[in-house]
């Protein structure tokens, strides 16, 4: 019996979605479009445990695995197209997604699989599944732990590993609110299991190559405060990452700098993407909760960490999250700081 015996669309548990996986043979697995950790980390993470019950499984990353997290287990793996006339997938599984919109634009649809499961702890703004697991986590990654030991999996250190990983990455290394008891619990556990803090650290949040350093140097010179310095954009300069031989990925957290700057309560940065629209990614440093500024915009994503994309260019992208940026700040309630740049400071 494959993945499709169980009628859907409904909710599921972890013990259900386990349920759900142990009875496909073969397995396609994805995330959200321009892959962070906690996407990379749950998709590898389930494709190991999968794999070691015996199953064939594909996951399914057309830019391939983004530098940063290609020493994880199975990242050499991954596949960038499904062939057309290929026998569909008994289950396709859609992790850290909770939109079609934000799937890979090359993913092949309903065509390639039998059934669709769907993985978040976020939640799922246009129910698109045929089973929806949704459960409180700090990352999605915590979520495929418990798929795995409702599948009779032990925590071995591929699985570590990549679950650190989505930690990690989600928790922004433990600062987050999502760094609860229960979240220090289980990077107690990854550990134990074999995971080295400092070489996840240094593969994920540094070891750049020295394009970077001048990528920084670049975006970093555009700042722009607003608001009396309570408001900071970053501006991607077009063509920027081509010239450097860079990927987008090597932007990830580019825009905390601006987080960083004292008295900024809402960090904004802006690129062009490869559709001519404008990516916009967000930060808060606690009190705006910048996945509501998102989801006006159609995006979403945690209270600190959040982005959407505006179909307009980079100036009036960024003056229109700036203005809801405003109005958020405004109905808190939050006073300027005392030693605030002036509106719209360079």
């Amino acid at each position: 019996m494959d993945a499709s015996g169980t009628a859907g669309p409904r909710d599921v548990d972890a013990p259900e979605a386990a349920a759900i996986l142990a009875r496909a043979r073969t397995v396609i697995l994805t995330g959200h479009r321009n892959p962070d950790g906690d996407c990379v980390g749950s998709v590898l993470g389930l494709a190991h445990v999968l794999r070691r019950r015996g199953a064939e499984v594909a996951c399914f990353f057309p830019d391939g695995v983004p530098d940063a997290f290609r020493f994880l287990h199975g990242a050499a793996d991954v596949v960038r197209e499904v062939a057309a006339g290929a026998a569909p997938f008994d289950l396709a599984v859609a992790l850290d997604c909770g939109d079609p919109r934000v799937l890979p634009r090359q993913w092949p649809g309903p065509r390639a699989y039998r059934g669709l499961l769907v993985v978040d702890h976020h939640v799922v703004r246009n129910r698109f599944g045929d089973w929806t697991l949704v459960e409180r986590a700090a990352c999605v990654g915590q979520i495929v732990l418990r798929i795995a030991e409702a599948l009779g999996h032990d925590l071995d250190r591929p699985l570590a590993e990549a679950v650190y990983v989505s930690l990690v990455t989600d928790t922004g290394f433990f600062r987050y609110p999502e760094t609860t008891p229960e979240a220090l619990r289980l990077a107690a556990r990854l550990l134990e299991a074999g995971v080295s803090p400092w070489e996840v650290a240094y593969a994920v949040d540094e070891g750049y190559p020295a394009a970077r350093i001048e990528m920084l140097a670049a975006v970093l010179g555009t700042l722009g405060l607003h608001d009396a310095g309570r408001v900071a954009v970053l501006t991607v300069p077009p063509g920027l990452l081509e010239r450097l031989g860079l990927g987008t990925e090597h932007l990830e957290n580019v825009v905390n700098f601006a987080r960083a700057v004292r008295g900024v309560e809402v960090a904004i940065q802006v690129r062009r993407n490869e559709e001519g629209k404008t990516r916009v990614s967000l930060r808060s440093r606690g009190r705006i909760d910048v996945a509501a500024i998102a989801a006006l915009h159609g995006g979403g994503g945690h209270h600190n960490a959040a982005g959407c994309t505006v179909d307009a260019s980079l100036e009036q992208a960024a003056a229109a999250i700036v203005a809801d940026a405003v109005r958020a700040i405004a109905a808190a309630g939050l006073a300027a700081p005392a030693d605030a740049a002036g509106s719209d400071a360079r």
